[in-house]
């Protein structure tokens, strides 16, 4: 019997969802998971479509430690994006040379610490996903919302790596695109992100409470700063201008908790260093002044060393 040799790397809710939806199509996956969610897991993923509907298991290998046999040609990396670099160095001797990583992670920063990891045969790639999707137990997802994966080659050799996975993810009933040069999309989501998960951190909120006037020059204010970076650049705007993409996503996720928040609640350090912090770190050689911005990711890193 052969070994597997596609795997999802972390078991968190969009690990679990693109694993199962993956499994489901009839795709051998293999769940690299820390010690602790093994025993739970090696039981089953659960997946259910939306809430309250019929709830579906599929089984596949779970396991927590790499072995000599193991060979991995395809993996799925969608830790938080703090631990992924950290999380790859302890499957790396696994990779085959021409080994391909599609990365899920928020922000910028994780992909250039991956990409010092790869070796010159092997391809990464990354992406951006709107999926929404949450974890009700350690082995059961909802599929809380569709959204899209939007793709591409950030470094190595597969010129064509980026359409294959769009063709697997989509016959597995996971929206996708190939998007190329893939950075300009990780920056608009990021964008996004640097606006609604601080401000919803910092003042315990749901997304959706942003809508109020009384956060309306905080949002306004945050969306100024990010253009400013946007201009100096050349990055463009989502379609429709980012401040209509900020409203558009506070509307339609207005009863979500940003992941920042849960973040901060459960006590768990956030992304912050690669959302906020991405931007200042940028924004400084191009001596630019971002002091919302600033702000936030202070109070944040303060939340983190409680």
């Amino acid at each position: 019997m052969s070994e597997p040799r596609f795997c999802v790397l972390g078991a968190g809710s969009l690990g679990l969802l693109f694993a199962s939806r993956l499994a489901r199509n009839g795709q051998a996956v293999t769940l690299l998971v820390r010690p602790e969610k093994v025993s739970a897991l090696s039981l089953g993923v659960t997946l259910q479509e939306s809430p309250g509907s019929l709830a579906k298991r599929q089984f596949m290998r779970v396991i927590s430690e790499p072995y000599e046999q193991l060979r991995i040609d395809r993996l799925l990396l969608t830790t938080k994006a703090g631990s992924a670099a950290d999380a790859l160095k302890h499957w790396q001797p696994c990779l085959t040379e021409d080994a391909e990583v599609l990365m899920l992670q928020n922000g910028l920063g994780s992909q250039a610490e991956v990409a010092e990891l790869m070796q010159p045969g092997q391809t990464l790639l990354a992406a951006s996903v709107t999926e929404g999707a949450y974890l009700e137990s350690p082995a059961t997802v909802v599929h809380a919302g569709k959204g899209k994966t939007r793709l591409g080659r950030w470094c190595g050799p597969a010129k064509g790596a980026a359409a294959s996975w769009v063709t697997r993810l989509t016959v597995a009933g996971l929206e996708a695109e190939k998007v190329e040069p893939i950075r300009p999309v990780l920056w608009q989501k990021l964008a996004v992100n640097a606006v609604i998960n601080p401000l919803t951190a910092v003042h315990r909120v749901e997304n959706g409470a942003l809508a109020a006037r009384e956060f309306r020059p905080q949002v306004e204010g945050l969306v100024e700063e990010v253009l400013s970076v946007f201009k100096r650049l050349g990055i463009p705007e989502p379609e429709g201008g980012l401040a209509y993409r900020v409203e558009q996503v506070i509307l339609a996720t207005a009863a979500n908790r940003s992941s920042m928040l849960q973040d901060v609640l459960a006590g768990r350090p956030t992304e912050i260093d690669y959302i906020t912090g991405s931007l200042l770190k940028v924004a400084k050689p191009l001596q630019l002044q971002l002091p919302l911005s600033e702000e936030l990711y202070q109070a944040i890193k303060a939340d983190e060393s409680k």
